[in-house]
Parts: C-alpha cells; structure tokens; sequence
C-alpha cells in the first residue's frame, strides 16, 4: 500500500546537491543488462555427444532427488541401458523436464526476493513568491517510508514460498509422468522386440521345412497348391517381420526422444517388462501419494494463502514522513504520519476475487481426485483382464499348440505326412504366441497406468515369458 508522503520545505544551496548523490547511490545499486545470445549450433554438439558407452549422465543443481529412482547400481551404458538406468538419463537430459526445472527457478528467484520493504520515496518541489520577499526561493522536499505494520510482507513471502512448492510438485509430476511415459514406450519396445523374434522362429520353421515340401513336390506326393502355401506363408511371414522391425525401430527413437538422447546414440537398450502390480492393492494413501493429487493440494494451498493476504490488504501500513527545511528565515523539522481508513474501498474486490478463486481450486482437487479413482479402477480392470488373458494363452493355449507342432512333426518323421495339418500348427503356434505377448503388453501398459495415478515406486525386472521368446 503506498501512500502520498507530505513535503517538507528546505532551502539550502545543498539540497539538490544532495539528492543528485542519492539519485546516483540509488542507480549503481541496480543491475546491469548483460546479452546472452543463443549458441543453437554448440548445443548441437553437446546433444549429439551425450551418453556414449563410456559415460554417464552428468546431473546439474537443478535435477530431482527425491522424485528419482532407485539407484541401478553402477551405471555401465556399454552392455546396454536397462529400464532403470534409462529413467535416470531421462530425469537429467529430457527436455521438458529441463525446462520445467528452469521454469521452477522463477517461483524460487520469487521467494528469495518477496517480502522486502518498499523503497524509500525521495521528491522536490521548488517555488518562488512572485511578489519578492526576504526569502522568495523555497525548496521542498519530500522523504518517506513505508513501515509494514499490517504483516503483509510476512504473508507475502509465505505466499511466495507456497506458490513454489506448488511448482515444485508440477514438476515433481512432470517427472513422473515422463519416468511412466518411458516406461509405456519400453514396454511397446520390448514387446516389438519379442514379437520379432517369434516371427523370425516361423521364417526358420519354414525355411527348415520348405526343402521336404519341396521334395514331397517333386515326388507328386502333394500338390503344386498345397505346396505353394507354405511359400505364401514364408513371404507373409518375412512381411510381418519387416513390419514389426520397422515398428520396432520407431519405437526405440521414441525411447531415445524420451530420454532426451540424439536418434544417432549408440547407446543401446535392454529389452525389460515392468514388474507386475497387484490390482487389489490398497488406496487408503492414494490422496497422499498421487502426484496429480498432491499438486491439486499444492494449488489449493496457495488459494488459501492468498486469501488471507488479500484480508491483510484491508488493514493499512504506517507511511512516516521525516523532513527538514527552512520557512521565512526560521528552521523547521517535520514528522508526517499517514495511515488510508478502510472504509470505502476495503479491498473488497480483491477479497472476492481471492475466495472465488479458492472455491474454484476446492473444487478442482476434488474433480481431480473423483478423476483419479475412477482412471485408477478402469487401469486395474483392465490389468485383472489381461492378466487372465495371459494366464490362459500361457497355461493351456500355448502348450496345446506346441503339442500340435510336435505331433505333427512326429507324424512327418513317421512318413505319415500332413502338410495342411503341419502348416497349420505353425500358424497356430505363432499366433497364439503373438496374442500371449499382446496380453502381457496389455497388462504392463495397464499396470503402469495405475502406478502413475497412485504414484507407488515402481520396479523393473527381465521378462520372463519363455513361451513368448522361445523359438519354435
């Protein structure tokens, strides 16, 4: 609040003299401008050299700790990035992420310089009398400080610091969901990776059997048709598996982009399912837990801070106004005190718009939190459905065509030689594995859901779905 400081009359050759020195105390205290032009061609350079298999990531001040993973171990990029070593590269080199944390520092810069005192008011004022005089020059001078007796400033600065906790928690959050957005291409890319090495077992399959197709040809045992089918389905097969590595290395561009790493890095990466989560696990702490929550918490916080600073702004600080000057020959100290009365302004505006503003933040915690049960019991669904898919594709369709391949490898053996049955067994063998890693794919994309709305500390392990990556 700041308030008209009366003027006190002086009239000393000195004065100007004096607030020319307080003018030029005051303006070598401001900072100066210093240029810093952009310099996109080295960081160039820099993106293009991150992370070679001899280094590690290099964090800066400004990266996480709290919000970063467990520890891998030694970080050791030249057998490959596993998951876990991969989030920790994307918590220092992601580029939003870097930008969030940089975009924190303002809230910071804001708390570190709130709540200071107003600056002190310094003016002149010379006049004349027209009609001559002993004394027909007269300077007035003014000199005021603002003495924050309300407590705004403290309010202030409370305000500040909660504004950046709430900054803190968005990204907090952004490090979340980049850390499970990883974890989705991962899992897409490891399922890719899996799906290529099932159809890379049909293409040997065939390629081991085309030699008897093609002498059981020769020999007029099967027909020219029934023999093309399995060249037919060799060429699909090839096609799908073309397909699926170019998936595949679309996929792993995604990984790098998300860890913030050149599409050139020679940095490889390591096949990896997240772990499983337990559907029916409890969420008495979801409120505490959910990054998504805990930032509603944080904005709501700050509605109520500014509340109470906007019902501070009613009650006025204390301008006092010291001063000296000479009048009509005679020397003269002035101590001015002024005070506004909140009577017809009251900040009243500034009061409503603060508690609509809170009632909106209530009500957007409690929209999110409604939100977040009803995404988190949809994710655990469908994790509980593909899970079961799984299970079953793994316990009994899985090992029923396996059986079928054997058996009808066995008749051929045997001389007893079926090729429509044989070719079947294959593409039944195939796509039943290919549907047991759509399941699991299903179920760690589900999994990672949840633990994205919960915020439970998720894990990494090695696949182990033999049945998906055992070749025929």
């Amino acid at each position: 609040m700041r308030l008209v400081l009366p003027p006190v009359r002086h009239r000393r050759h000195g004065v100007l003299a004096s607030l020319v020195a307080i003018l030029a105390i005051g303006q070598a205290s401001c900072q100066r401008y210093e240029r810093r032009p952009l310099d996109l061609e080295a960081h160039r350079g820099v993106f293009l050299s991150r992370l070679t298999p001899t280094t590690s990531p290099t964090p800066t001040p400004s990266d996480p700790s709290a919000n970063a993973p467990s520890s891998p171990g030694a970080f050791d990029a030249s057998d490959g990035l596993s998951l876990a070593e991969g989030e920790v590269v994307a918590l220092v080199y992601n580029a939003d992420l870097r930008v969030a944390r940089l975009a924190a520092g303002v809230t910071r810069a804001t708390v570190e310089e709130s709540g200071r005192w107003d600056d002190p008011t310094i003016g002149v004022d010379v006049a004349r009398i027209l009609q001559g005089g002993p004394s027909p020059w007269k300077v007035l001078t003014t000199i005021g400080l603002t003495l924050p007796i309300s407590g705004r400033l403290r309010l202030e600065k409370e305000r500040a610091g909660l504004e950046h906790e709430a900054e803190v928690a968005r990204v907090a959050h952004a490090e979340w969901r980049t850390r499970m957005s990883l974890r989705r291409a991962w899992v897409r890319w490891s399922s890719l990776e899996t799906v290529a090495a099932v159809d890379l077992g049909l293409i040997e399959q065939l390629d081991r059997v085309l030699p008897a197709v093609d002498a059981l040809e020769r020999g007029n045992e099967i027909t020219r048709a029934e023999a093309r089918l399995f060249r037919i389905e060799r060429a699909q097969a090839a096609a799908s598996l073309a397909q699926t590595q170019a998936q595949r290395l679309q996929a792993e561009l995604e990984i790098r982009r998300l860890m913030g790493l050149a599409p050139t890095s020679t940095a490889a990466i390591r096949p990896e399912w997240p772990a499983p989560s337990d559907p029916d696990a409890p969420t008495e702490t979801l409120t505490d837990r959910s990054p998504a929550l805990l930032v509603a918490r944080a904005e709501y916080e700050v509605s109520e801070k500014s509340l109470e600073l906007e019902m501070r702004e009613q009650y006025p600080d204390l301008t006092v106004a010291p001063g000296y000057g000479r009048e009509d020959g005679k020397d003269e100290a002035l101590l001015n005190l002024m005070a506004p009365l909140p009577i017809l302004n009251a900040n009243r505006r500034g009061i409503a718009e603060a508690t609509a503003r809170r009632e909106t933040a209530r009500a957007r915690a409690e929209g999110e939190l409604e939100s977040v049960m009803s995404m988190l019991a949809a994710a655990r669904e469908r994790t509980r459905a593909a899970r079961e898919r799984r299970r079953l594709l793994e316990q009994d369709a899985i090992p029923l065509a396996d059986a079928q391949l054997e058996d009808a490898r066995r008749m051929a053996e045997l001389g007893e030689v079926n090729v429509m049955v044989l070719l079947e067994s294959l593409r039944r063998q195939n796509e039943t594995r290919r549907r047991a890693i759509e399941a699991r794919t299903d179920e760690s994309l589900a999994a990672v859901d949840a633990i994205e709305l919960t915020g439970d500390t998720p894990a990494a392990e090695a696949p182990n779905d033999t049945h998906a990556r055992r070749t025929p």
